[in-house]
């Protein structure tokens, strides 16, 4: 009962937005207007596919990064429009929520995703990571982490860089990077220098708030520093989204 309640509430938030969000044989499922849809085994806020990709969806044969995956909901979404020539490429490092993440994937049926199992940063290595096997995890002190701080565990999680995975792969296009995670933008931008100065993929990026301050400041410096000339924020008191085109 309460699962059904929580879908017709995502229904009536997102009206005219998505085309359906419910529950079905045990799954969630999410189909925006144009026909693309996602299930997972857990519930998940469609807001991104509802309101982040308004003309910025992949078109198929696009590769797009989705860097904060969390349980693949975005992921396999954009892997669905990217279609079988296209790929995605994911990050996450929180343990539980690969789990889910990697199990969403195959219950899509989609094979042209590609799983980093680590965090995006601005050199290779190892972090302290505040785990918490939701939208929240960190590697910063977030307002959500400083608010409820018995919530995660300190784990010891790998990261890497973008422009270390993409060359890493291959990847002969960047067409879009998906980015939520939690106050690394600035670093993880950092980290993806020379693939936004060489591919100009659109920048689809969540800032949050840190020990008080806006992660926003940072996305636009590295931003600009990579030559993006057209940046643009959908305002909100801590999340607010920027969309970038060079």
């Amino acid at each position: 009962m309460r699962a059904r309640l929580s879908a017709a509430v995502y229904r009536w938030i997102y009206r005219g937005r998505l085309a359906d969000c419910a529950w079905r044989n045990g799954r969630f499922a999410v189909r925006t207007p144009d026909g693309t849809e996602v299930v997972s085994l857990r519930e998940f806020d469609p807001a991104p596919l509802a309101d982040d990709f308004d003309d910025a969806a992949p078109v198929p044969g696009a590769v797009a990064l989705d860097v904060g995956a969390n349980i693949g909901a975005v992921a396999c979404w954009l892997a669905r429009r990217a279609g079988p020539e296209g790929r995605v490429v994911v990050f996450e490092p929180d343990p539980a929520n690969l789990t889910v993440l990697r199990r969403n994937v195959e219950l899509n049926l989609l094979d042209n995703v590609v799983i980093v199992e680590r965090g995006a940063w601005n050199q290779e290595g190892e972090l302290e990571f505040l785990a918490g096997g939701g939208y929240t995890s960190s590697f910063c002190r977030t307002n959500y982490v400083a608010e409820h701080p018995e919530r995660y565990r300190r784990v010891r999680v790998p990261v890497t860089t973008i422009d270390t995975e993409v060359e890493r792969l291959g990847l002969p296009r960047v067409d879009l990077i998906k980015m939520d995670i939690e106050g690394g933008e600035g670093p993880a931008l950092l980290g993806a220098r020379r693939t936004l100065e060489w591919f100009r993929p659109t920048v689809v990026v969540e800032s949050h708030i840190v020990e008080g301050r806006s992660t926003l400041p940072d996305i636009r410096e590295a931003l600009e520093a990579a030559g993006y000339r057209e940046i643009g924020v959908r305002p909100d008191p801590e999340t607010s989204v920027v969309i970038a085109r060079a």
